[in-house]
């Protein structure tokens, strides 16, 4: 992961971000409608995040989701594709739907500029200025996508954090997490082997990568995993823990905001209740790389000690990997449009 990480930074750290920060800049009270399927999706939601935080309105969905959206909403925003290679038909379904609703709106963001990259083609053949690309020249992903993600996340902290200074985090933490009960007993990571469900929390900044980790846990079937902000946790979620102290965990994403309300969700639970604590000490759009790091290591950390390789799961079902994503889907919503009552 470190010889992948310090590559993608320094591409990161040398690009011209100028041409996608006057896209995203230009007319801030427009709302903005991101979108990106798989690793993309927490991309798009940091992307959104990032946006709100700096005053505007973002909104991060599905492909499938922004055919919700009617022409007229789509047609007063700015649509942003956010797709490492633009060849899924997902992303390609929406490049076609955003120029279609609001041509001089949509944008792309690709890290990868070759032929197959059929999204970045729709767009340059429509005349548009706002195809923007980064290409990496490795990215580490396999099947559960980890390089693309950095490089996103640092390219975003990059635009919204002029200060920010992505190439000091090549040098991964000595102690990235901690993992405990909650009576502050210490543990190891071959004690979470029993552990077949995760529950996510987060506030501010972890939000997206609360996602990305939900992705990465799922897609390469080490648990099943659940996202709820910390609040929301304590509308009744903790029941769950009640009844699994055994074979859950709780993973809190903790920076200077949620301090408080993460320590004063410990006083309620049960001192067995297994945690995994990732913090960071920014307050700052560079907090959700860290943290992303951070639990990118505690994902490799529980890989190795389950035997598991997240970049070929393993597939006992006989699934065939391909099959899923050429499922035809644009046909049925073509046929139904947006939501409309």
């Amino acid at each position: 992961m470190k010889e992948i990480l310090e590559a993608i930074l320094e591409q990161i750290a040398e690009a011209d971000i100028t041409p996608i920060k006057n896209f995203l800049f230009e007319n801030p009270g427009e709302p903005l409608v991101a979108t990106g399927s798989g690793g993309a999706e927490s991309a798009a939601d940091l992307l959104a995040l990032l946006y709100g935080a700096r005053g505007g309105v973002g909104t991060a969905v599905s492909p499938m989701t922004l055919n919700s959206f009617s022409d007229s909403a789509l047609g007063t925003s700015k649509i942003l594709l956010i797709s490492k290679g633009g060849h899924n038909k997902d992303i390609i379904f929406a490049t076609r739907r955003g120029l279609k609703a609001n041509p001089e709106k949509t944008a792309g963001i690709f890290l990868y500029e070759g032929e197959r990259n059929e999204s970045r083609k729709i767009l340059l053949k429509a005349k548009s200025k706002n195809s923007f690309c980064i290409p990496l020249s490795q990215s580490g992903d396999g099947f559960v996508a980890i390089g693309t993600t950095f490089a996103y996340f640092a390219l975003f902290a990059r635009i919204f954090q002029p200060k920010a200074n992505v190439l000091k985090y090549k040098n991964i933490p000595r102690n990235p997490y901690t993992i405990c009960l909650n009576d502050g007993t210490p543990l190891k990571i071959e004690d979470l082997k029993k552990v077949n469900s995760y529950l996510i929390l987060h506030g501010s900044w972890g939000r997206p990568v609360a996602d990305s980790l939900e992705g990465k846990l799922v897609e390469s079937s080490l648990a099943t995993a659940s996202v709820f902000d910390f609040r929301n946790y304590c509308h009744g979620r903790f029941i769950f823990t009640s009844n699994h102290l055994e074979d859950s965990a709780i993973v809190m994403l903790i920076s200077p905001r949620e301090k408080k309300i993460a320590q004063n969700i410990r006083k309620f639970l049960p001192k067995t209740a297994k945690l995994i604590l990732i913090e960071t000490e920014h307050d700052s759009p560079e907090a959700s790389l860290d943290q992303l790091i951070r639990s990118t290591v505690f994902f490799e950390d529980i890989c190795k000690e389950n035997g598991v390789n997240h970049k070929s799961p393993a597939n006992p079902g006989k699934i065939d990997k391909r099959r899923p994503m050429s499922i035809p889907f644009t046909e049925e919503l073509k046929k139904y449009g947006p939501l409309t009552l």
